[in-house]
């Protein structure tokens, strides 16, 4: 009797033992799905958080002059698409500056004056807006520069960067549209290479031209 007493305990702890390890299991595997479910939580955060950034394009990739005297008056076209899929983008302090490389020195030769733009507001997920600018000039040779005058008096087209900066606030609504659940802002520079500038009026036949962007969070 005292061994069939003594087999069955040692039964009975060899089981209170497997029992234990199942627990010890399924604690780890409950652990695992946990920090499974932080990781994909934290990286949907992350997603919802990162900052798009407005794709923007120059139409027919030119800057149109008009020359009659005594100003000069410039006329351009950008596209901007908001591609995000629940952000409203608005893309505010905008300034154009004109670089160009002189034929002669091979340096980078910027036009006096920077172009203000108006503001671009609230341009929702998936949309896109054009925004068209005429400037003119009353005194050339001091607020564009004697290089560009004396180029575009010739009637010549030349290549041109076009330096595109702003404030892009970017915010998330929520889905029933109490209000933003966040905002985010970055001063954004888009860079648009190989645009023509010139006073010829078939430019305006010619292809787009896409910028470039880089941002950095405030």
């Amino acid at each position: 009797m005292r061994n069939e007493k003594k087999e069955a305990a040692e039964e009975e702890e060899e089981e209170e033992k497997k029992f234990r390890w199942l627990d010890v299991v399924r604690y780890a595997a409950a652990g695992v799905v946990a920090l499974l479910a932080v990781g994909v939580l934290v990286g949907a955060i992350v997603v919802v958080l990162r900052p798009d950034a407005l794709v923007m394009k120059v139409i027919h990739g030119s800057m149109l002059v008009n020359l009659p005297p005594p100003s000069l008056t410039f006329t351009f076209q950008l596209e901007v698409d908001n591609p995000s899929g629940r952000d409203t983008m608005s893309f505010t302090d905008m300034s154009v500056a004109v670089l160009a490389v002189s034929v002669s020195g091979g340096g980078v030769i910027s036009m006096a004056n920077l172009f203000y733009l108006p503001n671009i507001t609230d341009l929702q997920p998936g949309k896109m807006m054009q925004v068209v600018t005429t400037q003119w000039t009353t005194n050339p040779e001091a607020e564009v520069g004697d290089y560009f005058v004396r180029r575009l008096s010739r009637g010549e087209t030349m290549a041109v960067t076009l330096r595109v900066q702003g404030i892009l606030i970017t915010r998330l609504d929520t889905l029933n549209g109490d209000g933003p659940v966040h905002t985010s802002k970055a001063n954004v520079t888009y860079t648009c290479f190989n645009v023509k500038l010139g006073v010829d009026k078939s430019l305006n036949s010619t292809d787009d031209v896409s910028c470039n962007s880089k941002q950095w969070r405030i």
